[in-house]
């Protein structure tokens, strides 16, 4: 049993993990910043806009979703044509998939990279060197963007208003590459007065590459942010419609689907916090019922039955005084006694009927019957009863009985 210690303590605890529950799942829940750009995620680094905008605009027939990594694809579907589309916060290419991926764009097929972190090899490959935009008299370095191209061209830049790392193309070929786009720091004003390339196209081979440093641009917050939809849907504009977009799945920071049944359950608070909840349950019910089961519990020894005690004491003392004639009156009482309780038959008439009804429940015979009711009998009649008689009796009866 718990003490009122124990009950107190164990109520307090319930109390308290109650309490922190419904706080913790009634606190409002702080915006996810995580760089996912997975098409699934509507977190402000999500990009599941700018995919269904993909989607609405080049039909599903021509957006195709691509999950394994480039060189597998490629090396899978070789014939396939269009525009590789890779979106996230680094890509880094091996040399292997970089080799197969170029080989790809050399065939007239289109390499879009939208990323922070280019691969160091497909920049070495172009000619191409970056920086980053450092803010000397401001610590903001919240960036704005535009795009090059008159008829693009907007009268102020789009402002993204959170604080970020801006890597530029510090250098780039220029007698093969074509400026698109260009960034500069927040300075208080919406002006692009030093501009920075952040967007450049450049041919290969039959094809051409697209590398564009600013991946916010596809993300939820900026879209949904004023008019900054514009400038993620003019980006586009440099892609072929016409073409298929192979969309990227590899390349996320994000999980693009559930690998478990846990991952399930974490990312929603409220089924987190009953899974918390059900584990410190049963934690406790495993520490305060375990020291209740682990308590030693006390043998208790029966009662003895005492009657057979004192009937063998008894029975002694009749025994040793020679008093045989009573031990055979009491030995025939609780025979018939035995008759009538245990063989369920009335002993108020013995006549031969009785006798069967005897023999048959007993499991005797109707002459071994007979014999030790006669001989009771006999017993009866005499006066006086030998201490050979008392012992012949008490053998018939439990052999009687030993067949029953």
């Amino acid at each position: 049993m718990l003490t009122k210690k124990s009950k107190i303590l164990i109520i307090v605890l319930v109390a308290i993990i109650g309490l922190l529950t419904f706080l913790e799942a009634t606190e409002p829940e702080p915006i996810n910043w995580f760089p996912s750009y997975a098409k699934t995620d509507k977190i402000p680094l999500g990009t599941f806009v700018s995919y269904n905008i993909l989607k609405e605009t080049f039909t599903e027939k021509k957006l195709r979703d691509v999950n394994q990594p480039p060189y597998e694809f490629l090396l899978d579907n070789d014939t396939i044509s269009g525009t590789y589309f890779f979106v996230n916060g680094s890509i880094g290419f091996d040399d292997s998939e970089l080799e197969r991926i170029l080989s790809w764009v050399e065939k007239g097929n289109t390499l879009f990279v939208s990323s922070k972190t280019i691969s160091a090899n497909l920049l070495d490959t172009l000619s191409i060197e970056t920086d980053n935009l450092i803010s000397l008299d401001d610590i903001s370095t919240q960036p704005m963007v535009e795009l090059v191209n008159k008829n693009l061209k907007v009268e102020e830049p789009y402002h993204y208003d959170r604080d970020t790392y801006n890597p530029y193309f510090s250098e780039i070929d220029t007698l093969n590459a074509t400026v698109l786009g260009v960034t500069q720091l927040y300075n208080d004003t919406l002006k692009i007065k030093k501009p920075k390339l952040n967007y450049i196209k450049q041919s290969f081979g039959d094809g051409e590459i697209l590398l564009h440093a600013f991946p916010e641009a596809f993300g939820n917050y900026f879209m949904l942010t004023d008019a900054n939809y514009i400038y993620t849907q003019n980006l586009l504009s440099y892609i072929d419609p016409t073409k298929r977009i192979l969309w990227d799945n590899h390349y996320k920071s994000g999980k693009t689907f559930i690998t478990s049944p846990l991952y399930f359950l974490l990312q929603n608070r409220y089924l987190k916090w009953a899974y918390y909840s059900l584990i410190i349950g049963v934690l406790l019910f495993v520490i305060f019922e375990g020291k209740r089961k682990q308590r030693s519990i006390p043998i208790i020894e029966p009662l003895k039955n005492q009657t057979l005690a004192f009937t063998r004491t008894i029975s002694a003392m009749y025994f040793e005084k020679e008093k045989h004639k009573e031990i055979v009156e009491k030995q025939n009482l609780l025979f018939l006694d035995y008759v009538h309780h245990h063989l369920r038959i009335p002993t108020n008439t013995l006549d031969e009927k009785t006798l069967l009804d005897i023999s048959a429940r007993s499991n005797n015979d109707i002459e071994d019957t007979k014999a030790l009711f006669k001989y009771f009998e006999e017993l009866s009649r005499k006066r006086i009863v030998t201490k050979e008689e008392v012992v012949r009796l008490y053998n018939m009866i439990s052999e009687f009985k030993n067949k029953s």
